[in-house]
Parts: C-alpha cells; structure tokens; sequence
C-alpha cells in the first residue's frame, strides 16, 4: 500500500505544480490534521498539504472486535500508512474521490463510520463506503471496498449498478491519475 500512496502522491504534486504552480490545496477548516498543513490559508481559504506517515498506534483487535470480523491487511494498511487530505483521480472511466484519512477525526472513528456508512446499503457485510465518484458522467456513485473479497467497486444505489474498480485498492491508487 506504501508505493501505491508513494506513486500516487508524487503523481499529485506533479499535477498541482504543472496546473496550479503549488503543491496540493484543499479548503482550509479549522478541523483539519494540522500536521498535514504546509501553508497558511491563502485568500480563497485554500492551503497547501503534504500525506503525513500514521504516527497513532491502531489497536486492531478493538477495532475487529467491534466490527466482529477481522480486517485483511491492505484495509488495515490503507487506514494505518498515511494521513491525507485528498486522495482523487481518474480510473479508466471513473473519477474518484476516495475520503480522507486522519484528516478530521481519529484514524478508528473513520474506519467505524466508513463500516457503519456502509452497513445503511449493504446490511451484514463487511464492506467499507471509502469515497464517491462519478462513473461515465454519473455522479451518483460511491467507492466501496469489500472486505471478505478485496473487492474495490462504485456502486450506484438507485439503478443498483455495479461497477467493479479492482481487486485492491494499492492497484487503483497506484495507476489512478492524480487529479485535484
């Protein structure tokens, strides 16, 4: 999961450099991880970030008790590498916005809203709403992860359609074009 956040990281300051002339902006909030911050609010509100490496020590056992399964490890990867702000870009035909992580809230408070968010379309699964995305100009779609299968797909709730992104999210966010 590292070199695909690697991969993709440096693919999003390469993009906001050649685009924006900064680094990678978002709306300033007063809740943002403030060690992610490498600049004040500029007069839009925007500032510039950095991905940050997980300092917080997960205890997973609490985590998966709570959720009565355990979590496969490029989940617990994907919760527990980087805290991030942004993490968007386009995948075959799909723009994605995965959420962020340890942006506003504790690491284990995200991974048990994501799981409960989840829970109101896909009930007694062990599957993750991690982002939205706008599939063939359809901006209706959510990014899931499953956990029992490793499944990374966008799934539309009012026509049911699926459609499958991967197997992993590390493949996806490694060959995802960054965008802002």
């Amino acid at each position: 999961m590292k070199d695909a956040f690697d991969s993709y990281f440096s693919k999003l300051n390469d993009y906001a450099k050649e685009v924006f002339g900064t680094n990678p902006t978002v709306t300033y909030t007063d809740s943002l991880n403030k060690s992610c911050l490498i600049s004040e609010p500029d007069e839009d509100d925007e500032v510039e970030w950095k991905p940050v490496p997980q300092k917080a020590a997960v205890s997973w056992k609490e985590i998966e008790d709570d959720l009565g399964f355990v979590m496969c490890d490029e989940l617990k990867a994907y919760y527990s590498t980087y805290a991030f702000l942004m993490l968007s870009g386009k995948f075959g035909n799909s723009l994605l916005n995965f959420y962020p992580v340890d942006a506003t809230e504790p690491v284990v408070e995200t991974i048990k809203r994501e799981y409960e968010d989840a829970q109101m379309v896909f009930k007694d699964s062990q599957i993750f709403l991690i982002g939205n995305a706008i599939v063939n100009e359809d901006d209706g779609y959510f990014i899931y992860y499953d956990n029992k299968s490793n499944k990374l797909f966008c799934y539309e709730s009012d026509t049911q359609n699926e459609v499958l992104l991967s197997y992993s999210i590390a493949k996806t966010v490694g060959v995802m074009e960054a965008r802002m």
